[in-house]
């Protein structure tokens, strides 16, 4: 009885305090669920608030700092757009001028077509009738003008503006001035106006009368209709639903309201009411720097009055106030149905959460009532059953320690077996690896896995291992139930009874799939290229070492293929090294097409492929032939048009082969005769293959000797400075051109044919070029402050790649500077194909250093590709006739044609013209007939060092009466 009492009272003290405990839970929970989901969500309005409200003042600030930007643009695009059209506005003047003239010349008097162009162009008005032609002659005679025609016929030379400026001078000036284009600025009388405003003029020259016709407007005109233009724009910006834009003057005066259009025009004094009151609170922000107000204005769908909410902005240069604003009811109407929507949300969440609280209660109850009524009927068999338990468990120990040791082994899969080697049991990792499942494989022998990638006896082996260490460990492939192979790392441990038998095995194993896929994806990468899959240099040097030794020993010869694709560089520049990777691809594919299986096509890097060829014939001339029937398909295949994204290339390239027999050369040895051939190709015009002889490898260390000497040459001071003289008109010497040789140690006086070519190939022509700028500056500081030589000037050849240098024209300055010379002394010959290769990076440089008084002399004329437009645009002062043209002049009758044109065209542009080669008399006389009166040739004087020149000056006084020195 006391038992079944207490078992009762247990079981209601059991239901009673688990019945509280999860009330107690329930409730806790559902509290603090309402209390955090009401505190969420009042944060998350405040967060909405505050972020709108915050993102419509970056919109307001953004729309203001955007017309200002556009109103900078206006501005700064005025005058220009100003003086575009006065300069047009003159050049059609101009061309009138030009048209009666050509008409008239020579059927009319001269007086006559005066007249009629003055009276062409008198009546002519622009600019809204403001604008009109003015004629003035270059001494400051005024021949037109048509708003004071009382004026026609005086003097104008000394009219002042009330800044001092010299009107009709500083137009004359302009005209002549390269930097300001005709371009000039004075004050001047406004037709009806007795008050000058500032003008921008634009005047050009027209010879035939030398007269200066122009034209010009008012810088405040053109100021205002910008003004008013910015206006009408603004007045029809919107944005967001109702944003607008307003303008006010600083002045108070309304120009822009969108909204009150009727108050346009008004000052701030005339407005009314709420009106005047806010345009006056937007004043006052504007006069403290501006930033962002709120006031009440008339909403535009209907005129009531509500709070808006602006950004206020001074636009200093036209003393503009900008207001951008929003109406803040639509801001806060958008919050009030967001605050409804997040309230709707927290109440459907609050039942949600009231509901589940509900369900998590009743289902407590239940539970505490099934728990309750279950541990009663177990306490009742708890005695009964506590005897059987301790028995089960007994029973059972050793399937725990067994069950312990299968799953001891974490990830890996584990198989135990018995004494015959069946499965007893395995783990879930087994089943996920192998795809067998328990019922599937217990009572099975292992070998159930196997294979087929083992022998009998690797399997012998293992076993032995087994009976001798009791455990094994190792890599083996096994077959999963789907038939797949795949590789696991094993181990197999034996385990033995107290008496030393043999009980169970314990196999444990683990996938390496992924572990063999990395090292392979680590060979492939070791071996070969990623881009184009082709083996890198590393696998082709020890494919180039098999081959050596197969040659050895099958007694055939091999070739290697360097293969180097032509002009890659500036597709990678033009079109991105993408669309150069897709070309390296692309590349790749075609020399595999174009070679056998057995052969090897490897990439060393870049845009450089080789091509290895084995077994070729026995005998060299056939192996040669073979090799050239591969090269020559390659060549074709590089040559066909590349499609590369949608952009079509064309490509070529050069291929060197040299062709090996036995292990005579060395892996690099061969790699560097091929690279050497292909140089060999590039320099015969690129889209050939060339083979190595050793005569190329004699050839290529000679040049690198020539170029090591050159190097010590320039460094050492080996470089000596001739000068050959320059003959102007009356066979006076006008000065002489620097000519470079170099006094070599042990070849003697080595003249620039022998080693300018390299210096440029190699880039010593820098220094050397550097040097005799260096040298000709100091050689004119000497004869600086001689009376007999100040007056002569030096030319120096520049170099394409001196000449487009960054900082050639700083380098030069600073050489004039640290000299003290006179800049109009120094003279640069610059060739036809370093000025046209990128003519208007040429004309920058040249127009920086013509700034400093440097004259140009455009060398070998004629024997380029000219374009007379190029010539026109760039700012040279003389004309070189090349050599080649003076040579055969008195025999030839092209070079005869070619040479008065070349005279005829300097004269129309303006140019001086010298003649280089001069070497008798007869071609100094056609020279000097047909208008060239300089001069520069053996038949005046050989290029002499400095000291035979200075001797030479001084015994003939600049002028010419024979051939100075004979120096070569």
């Amino acid at each position: 009885m006391v038992k079944d009492l207490t078992e009762r009272r247990l079981a209601r003290i059991l239901l009673l305090g688990m019945v509280g405990m999860s009330l107690l839970i329930a409730l806790l929970l559902g509290g603090y669920y309402f209390v955090v989901q009401r505190h969420d969500f009042d944060g998350v309005m405040v967060t909405l608030r505050q972020r709108a409200l915050q993102e419509q003042q970056t919109l307001l600030k953004r729309e203001a700092e955007a017309i200002g930007q556009d109103l900078d643009y206006r501005r700064g695009n005025a005058e220009s757009v100003l003086r575009a059209e006065i300069q047009q506005r003159v050049d059609h003047a101009v061309s009138i001028a030009e048209t009666i003239y050509r008409l008239n010349h020579g059927h009319q008097e001269e007086a006559r077509i005066k007249t009629m162009v003055i009276e062409a162009l008198r009546p002519l008005r622009f600019f809204e009738g403001r604008g009109y032609y003015f004629i003035d002659t270059l001494d400051g005679q005024c021949v037109l003008l048509p708003t004071s025609p009382q004026l026609e016929g005086s003097s104008l030379w000394n009219n002042q503006d009330p800044t001092g400026h010299y009107i009709m001078r500083g137009l004359v000036e302009a005209t002549q001035n390269l930097q300001r284009a005709g371009f000039s600025r004075y004050y001047w009388y406004p037709p009806g106006e007795k008050t000058m405003r500032e003008k921008i003029a634009y005047a050009r020259t027209f010879a035939p009368f030398n007269w200066l016709i122009g034209a010009g407007e008012y810088v405040s005109n053109i100021e205002a209709d910008q003004q008013q233009a910015a206006l009408r724009q603004l007045r029809g910006v919107r944005f967001e639903s109702h944003g607008y834009v307003a303008v006010l003057s600083m002045d108070g005066r309304v120009l822009v309201s969108p909204t009150r259009p009727q108050s346009e025009g008004l000052l701030v004094s005339q407005l009314n009411g709420q009106e005047r009151r806010a345009v006056e609170a937007v004043l006052g922000q504007a006069r403290r720097g501006g930033g962002l107000v709120r006031y009440q204005w008339h909403h535009p769908d209907s005129d009531a009055l509500v709070e808006k909410l602006s950004y206020v902005s001074v636009y200093a240069p036209w003393n503009w106030v900008l207001v951008t604003g929003v109406y803040l009811d639509e801001f806060d109407q958008v919050m009030a149905a967001e605050q409804q929507a997040v309230d709707g949300r927290a109440r459907n969440r609050l039942l949600v959460g009231a509901g589940i609280t509900l369900l998590v209660l009743a289902g407590a109850l239940v539970f505490s009532w099934r728990f309750t009524h279950r541990m009663r009927a177990m306490v009742r068999q708890y005695q009964a059953r506590l005897e059987q338990k301790n028995q089960e468990l007994r029973e059972h120990a050793r399937k725990l320690q067994l069950a312990a040791a299968v799953f001891e082994g974490g990830s890996e899969a584990v198989v135990i077996c018995d004494a015959d080697n069946r499965i007893l049991t395995v783990n879930r990792p087994f089943t996920q690896i192998t795809g067998y499942a328990a019922e599937d494989v217990i009572g099975q022998s292992p070998s159930l896995f196997a294979s087929g990638y083992h022998d009998a006896a690797f399997y012998q082996a293992m076993w032995l291992r087994l009976k001798q260490e009791d455990q094994w460990d190792g890599e083996i492939w096994n077959r999963r139930k789907d038939g797949s192979i795949f590789p696991e790392w094993l181990r197999i441990a034996v385990v033995r009874n107290a008496a030393g038998a043999i009980e169970n095995y314990i196999a444990t194993f683990s996938d390496i799939s992924e572990r063999k896929h990395a090292e392979e994806q680590i060979r492939h990468l070791a071996f070969y290229d990623p881009l184009t899959g082709l083996p890198n240099r590393r696998l082709l040097l020890d494919r180039l070492h098999q081959a050596l030794l197969n040659s050895e020993r099958h007694g055939r010869h091999a070739a290697v293929l360097f293969i180097d694709l032509d002009n890659f560089k500036s597709l990678n520049d033009t079109q991105g090294h993408d669309v150069g990777d897709l070309l390296l691809v692309e590349v790749a594919a075609r020399l595999k097409q174009c070679v056998r299986e057995t052969d090897t096509v490897a990439r060393l890097g870049g845009d450089e492929f080789v091509v290895m060829l084995e077994n070729l014939s026995v005998e060299f001339a056939q192996a040669v032939g073979e090799a050239e029937r591969v090269a020559t398909p390659i060549i074709q295949a590089m040559q066909a048009p590349f499609e590369l994204a949608g952009y079509r290339h064309h490509s070529s390239c050069s291929i060197g082969v040299s062709v090996f027999f036995g292990c005579r050369e060395s892996v690099e040895e061969l790699l560097k005769h091929a690279d050497t051939a292909m140089y060999q190709a590039k320099a015969a015009g690129r889209g050939v293959a060339r083979f190595f002889v050793p005569a190329m490898q004699e050839a290529l260390e000679a040049r690198l000797l020539w170029e090591s000497e050159l190097r010590r040459g320039i460094a050492e001071g080996q470089l000596r400075l001739f000068y050959q003289v320059q003959i102007g008109p009356g066979q006076r010497v006008r000065g002489v051109e620097a000519l470079v040789r170099w006094q070599h140690p042990e070849r003697g006086l080595v003249p620039p044919g022998e080693f300018i070519a390299l210096a440029e190939d190699t880039g010593l022509i820098l220094p050397l070029g550097n040097w005799v700028l260096e040298e000709a500056c100091r050689q004119l500081a000497v004869w600086a402050h001689s009376p007999a030589t100040a007056h002569l000037h030096i030319a120096v050849n520049v170099s394409a790649r001196q000449f487009h240098q960054p900082g050639f024209a700083e380098s030069v300055h600073g050489l004039i500077q640290r000299h003290g010379i006179h800049s109009s002394r120094l003279k640069l010959e610059l060739t036809e194909s370093l000025l046209l290769d990128n003519v208007n990076e040429s004309i920058a440089t040249m127009q920086a250093l013509r700034t400093l008084g440097i004259a140009f002399s455009m060398d070998d004329f004629g024997t380029g590709y000219s374009s007379l437009t190029y010539v026109k645009r760039l700012p040279i002062d003389q004309l070189k006739i090349d050599q080649s043209f003076v040579r055969d002049l008195t025999t030839d009758r092209d070079d005869e044609a070619i040479v008065r044109a070349i005279i005829a065209m300097a004269h129309s542009l303006k140019l001086e013209v010298i003649a280089e080669g001069v070497e008798t008399e007869a071609q100094r006389s056609f020279l000097e007939h047909n208008g060239c009166h300089a001069f520069q040739g053996y038949l005046f004087g050989r290029p002499m060092p400095i000291e035979q020149l200075d001797s030479w000056l001084a015994s003939t006084q600049g002028r010419v009466s024979g051939a100075p020195g004979q120096a070569g």
